[in-house]
């Protein structure tokens, strides 16, 4: 009998064992009998280990990141109003001290977000700003830098008065400002759902690999009609994209699923450099995209080397078709950009 309770015994500590290794929880609950020999691991080191993987420690600094943003940018609507650094926060973070970075920020009037980002990016990084106004720039200010006209740092600080819907003009004046591109790219613009597509798919190209894409004040998408620093528009829960920049961007997320399309999956491109688009987020009034990674992983493969060998579903034929006539819908919705280029 006694024998039968210590296989028993010994059955339990396997299982849990197993069930620890396989399921990567802890079973601090489960208690076990004593007759199993002595982990390899020593309690300590378990409960160094279990520390480093329970969150908490990790929340603590993401908090912390999240209040430097906030702090920082206090005196602009990004956290007062909005309360983006709940979102800035937590994907920023890995580019501050970055060497030589660069941000591009479409939207700014008074300065106060380029001071911001000098702040928190550090005085070497090249912070990009586009002015914003109504129909003739109306809104445009004269000197973005005047509260900081005594620190050498503001030479990193540079203004362009450009319309973001004017790509020639981006190209010209801007992009050839900045020929390496920027790590960072975020729109505040004139919020219309129309200019953000354009200026996404005039800049995209430019960002640099492993960099983020941002468009703040995405919730004029949802307005069927209103106004917006002087522009009217038509946008709506349920338009089409353009109108609506949302549903425009949620098309993107094809192109990032294009490998798995078959054999006529690479013919599928939306705009020039769509095929580095790696990921697309959708926050609180804010969505993002990031850019592809540069580099190889530990198997030699780069981010383009995938997907390897996909598996091939019974009616891939019919993926093609559905390729052409997507691709037909998309021209034919862009022309709906035409009404609202220069």
């Amino acid at each position: 009998m006694r024998g039968n309770i210590c296989i028993k015994s010994a059955l339990l500590c396997l299982i849990s064992y197993l069930i620890g290794c396989f399921s990567g929880n802890s079973l601090s609950s489960f208690t076990t009998p004593s007759c199993s020999p002595k982990s390899s691991i020593t309690e300590d080191k378990y409960q160094q280990e279990k520390k480093s993987h329970d969150g908490q420690y990790d929340h603590d600094a993401v908090m912390s990141n999240i209040n430097v943003f906030q702090k920082l940018f206090e005196s602009t609507d990004k956290t007062f109003r909005h309360g983006y650094h709940w979102f800035y926060g937590r994907h920023l973070h890995r580019y501050r001290g970055k060497k030589n970075l660069a941000i591009l920020e479409i939207g700014s009037r008074r300065g106060d977000s380029a001071l911001a980002w000098k702040e928190y990016f550090g005085s070497n990084a090249n912070i990009d700003m586009i002015t914003y106004g109504g129909n003739n720039d109306s809104h445009k200010f004269d000197n973005p830098t005047i509260n900081c006209a005594n620190d050498e740092s503001c030479g990193r600080i540079h203004t362009f008065y450009c319309d973001q819907s004017d790509a020639e003009r981006l190209e010209k004046e801007v992009i050839a400002a900045r020929p390496d591109g920027w790590d960072v790219v975020i729109d505040d613009g004139s919020h219309v759902p129309a200019h953000n597509i354009i200026s996404f798919e005039v800049l995209w190209k430019h960002v640099r690999p492993g960099g983020v894409y941002v468009v703040e004040d995405i919730e004029t998408s949802y307005y069927p009609k209103s106004t917006v620093y002087g522009y009217n528009f038509e946008a709506g829960i349920s338009a089409a994209p353009p109108l609506n920049a949302l549903s425009r961007f949620r098309q993107y997320v094809d192109v990032i699923n294009r490998g798995y399309m078959g054999p006529s999956g690479h013919t599928f491109s939306l705009f020039e450099g769509d095929d580095t688009i790696m990921e697309i987020g959708f926050a609180r009034n804010v969505m993002f995209v990031q850019k592809a990674l540069k580099g190889t992983d530990s198997g030699g493969k780069s981010y383009d080397d995938y997907p390897h060998k996909p598996v091939i579903l019974p009616g891939i034929n019919l993926v093609h078709d559905t390729i052409k006539e997507t691709l037909a819908i998309f021209r034919e919705q862009s022309k709906l950009l035409d009404k609202w280029r220069p």
